[in-house]
């Protein structure tokens, strides 16, 4: 019995110290950018976006963290558009659908 719970205490520790690591990487990621609007994603970056790619990836490539919407859905605002902005659909931590979508009405940035 107390081998079986150390191996799921150790499992457990595991998974927290990587959720921890991959947590640092997310801030570290936005922290690299000199302007408060560089977290945000622009037309171009979006473009370089595959099917495939892990949120991480996503993060990397647009510089900043999307906003959650709902499990697997986030939202990235444009950089230059305050009418614009870009959704991006992930199922175990993979891109299965990027778009474009329209906003309309009262910018909160």
């Amino acid at each position: 019995m107390l081998k079986k719970f150390s191996g799921v205490l150790a499992i457990t520790l595991g998974l927290s110290s990587c959720a921890a690591y991959e947590q640092g990487k997310l801030i570290d990621i936005e922290d690299s950018n000199a302007y408060v609007w560089q977290k945000y994603m622009n037309e171009q970056e979006f473009n370089q976006l595959e099917v495939g790619m892990s949120y991480l990836d996503v993060v990397n490539t647009a510089k900043g963290i999307g906003t959650l919407q709902k499990e697997g859905i986030y939202i990235w605002q444009d950089e230059n558009r305050l009418t614009q902005a870009y959704e991006i659909h992930f199922q175990n931590d993979q891109l299965i659908e990027k778009k474009v979508i329209e906003l309309r009405g009262h910018s909160t940035r």
